[in-house]
């Protein structure tokens, strides 16, 4: 079996397949590993757009009911909130369970059980979040959550859940405390908002623990994109050049609009920043001479692992000033460390935004030994 890497066009009224490289198997399959991983997100990406769509919905026709815009008799206004607001708690449930189980799938074992923890969490703290996770058990297995809708005008008007029904359920658990000490008459709609900030923050949380993994993906698809001249890249598998030509083989295509949409996700994350490449500056190279002798050389994050400071522990800044003192690792020799100071600076400018491209430090031993008088 061979594989391949190119890109498609649309010529002459025909979808053309151009190779540009083969490549090994293992390549191959690492793009086949990244579609299984953007399938997790995209299921939990799905599912929760599925209930904030649903959120809306509801809200803006209970909206419509308060302010008696509902083109209905009270007994089709009752049967349409409940049919929304019942296509809610089923795709909050489902991203609830989702959630767990995709992270499970996708990152392992314990990025599931911090899944769980923090749904306990929210279950325990927020009475919204319990009241609606078991609004959906009483759904399915009881009854219609809202049962009457008030016209009025010195009471709320609207259309309410109704406490001595909800209490007739015997399976709130803890939340039955939580219920009695409700109105007569329950508005939803505050819990159903509560309940969707805890999906969006659930939802949020998926999208930190994927963040390192879709940061690859994303990374590896630019490349593509940028081998494949900007066109759509595709992935190719054949038995032989034959049967290619003749039209016989395997297409994968890189799915763009995906991975366009993960990074939006990782941008709008707020607990995420994304830097794109184009847009960081270079950063500045450190170069250091003992002697007049280039001993070490590298940018200021790769010093940040060797320079250790001698007056404090804390994390070093390796930009140094004239007279700066530190310690030089494995140096003159393995397993040695040798005191130096910073006798002499050099920097180079050639960025445009004021960084220095190049600094460069010459060192002597510090303190330096005593010369014996003759």
């Amino acid at each position: 079996m061979q594989f391949g890497f190119g890109y498609r066009e649309y010529i002459n009224g025909k979808h053309q397949i151009t190779i540009i490289e083969h490549f090994p198997k293992a390549e191959y399959d690492k793009h086949i590993k990244n579609i299984e991983f953007m399938r997790y997100y995209v299921r939990l990406k799905q599912i929760f757009t599925l209930a904030e769509s649903n959120s809306n919905s509801f809200l803006q026709y209970m909206a419509s009911v308060k302010k008696g815009n509902a083109k209905s008799n009270d007994e089709s206004a009752v049967l349409e909130g409940n049919r929304l607001l019942i296509n809610y708690l089923t795709s909050a449930g489902m991203f609830i369970d989702y959630g767990e189980k995709e992270l499970g799938k996708a990152l392992g074992k314990k990025y599931r059980i911090d899944f769980q923890k923090e749904t306990s969490r929210l279950y325990d703290s927020i009475i919204s979040y319990r009241f609606m996770d078991l609004m959906r058990n009483y759904a399915v297995h009881y009854g219609f959550p809202l049962h009457t809708y008030v016209r009025s005008l010195k009471a709320p008007s609207g259309l309410f859940s109704t406490k001595n029904a909800l209490l007739q359920f015997k399976k709130w658990k803890h939340v039955r405390s939580d219920i009695e000490r409700m109105p007569d008459n329950i508005r939803l709609e505050p819990h159903v908002e509560f309940m969707q900030m805890c999906i969006k923050h659930l939802f949020e949380k998926c999208i930190y623990d994927f963040s390192a993994k879709l940061v690859e993906v994303i990374e590896y698809t630019d490349t593509l994109v940028k081998k494949a001249e900007k066109k759509p890249p595709v992935f190719i598998k054949f038995e032989s050049e034959e049967k290619y030509r003749v039209g016989e083989f395997t297409a994968m295509p890189v799915d763009i609009g995906i991975i366009q949409e993960a990074l939006t996700d990782l941008r709008n994350h707020p607990s995420i920043t994304i830097t794109d490449k184009e847009n960081r500056r270079p950063e500045t190279q450190l170069e250091f001479y003992f002697n007049d002798e280039l001993i070490m050389s590298g940018s200021v994050s790769d010093f940040k692992r060797i320079v250790t400071n001698q007056d404090s522990t804390e994390d070093v800044d390796p930009i140094l000033s004239l007279g700066d003192r530190f310690a030089l690792d494995d140096f003159p020799k393995m397993g040695q460390s040798t005191k130096v100071r910073v006798i002499k600076m050099q920097s180079n400018m050639k960025q445009s935004n004021g960084f220095p491209d190049t600094i460069k430090y010459y060192l002597e031993k510090y303190p330096q030994e005593n010369t014996p008088s003759t």
